[in-house]
């Protein structure tokens, strides 16, 4: 049996219209760019090999340890959607709060609604965790997560820099980096 897929096309215009409610509209807008950003994110994570962007950790330098194909990809993956988690957590808050949407007079069905009270309880219970965890690890790579990443390098972390062709810099390390920096803070083990 086939997949059943459902699909209903509008002007974008129309559904997020600039009219009376155009501040909602542009947090809704926000909200589904965010949810496609994870989308994507997730999917860079679990993805066992993606060769243009695993030029790192290539497939073909690591026929003996799959698992590590790809390893610099899904970090940077993992980072990037905390942040994305964190955005999301705040376009949620910033719709319940908005004057237009009402909340709990919206016209939505009772799973709806609970769906959507659950989603904003969690973000607003983890709102400052989802912050700190950004800004140690997310989002970019700051100057706290390098400090604990360079704190928790393995002693027997070893690795390369390349130039292919005369202008393509490759930093082997950077994965090695970027691990550590999710390592336990007592941890000497090699990610």
């Amino acid at each position: 049996m086939g997949r059943i897929i459902k699909t209903k096309f509008a002007y974008l215009r129309q559904v997020f219209s600039a009219g009376e409610n155009r501040q909602l509209n542009a947090k809704l807008a926000r909200l589904c760019l965010l949810y496609e950003d994870l989308r994507v994110e997730m999917l860079g994570i679990a993805e066992p090999s993606i060769p243009a962007l695993d030029v790192l950790n290539a497939e073909e330098h690591n026929k003996d340890a799959p698992e590590q194909i790809g390893k610099y990809r899904r970090y940077y993956f993992v980072r990037r959607s905390i942040g994305t988690v964190r955005e999301f957590a705040e376009a949620l808050r910033l719709i319940k709060d908005d004057p237009a949407l009402q909340f709990g007079a919206a016209e939505l069905d009772q799973d709806a609604k609970a769906t959507l009270s659950s989603a904003i309880t969690f973000f607003e219970t983890n709102e400052a965790l989802l912050t700190a965890i950004r800004n140690d690890l997310g989002g970019h790579f700051g100057q706290k997560a390098a400090l604990n990443a360079i704190d928790r390098l393995s002693p027997d972390a070893f690795s390369a820099i390349e130039l292919v062709d005369g202008k393509d810099l490759r930093l082997r390390f950077a994965g090695e980096i970027a691990a550590s920096a999710f390592a336990p803070a007592s941890s000497k083990q090699r990610y």
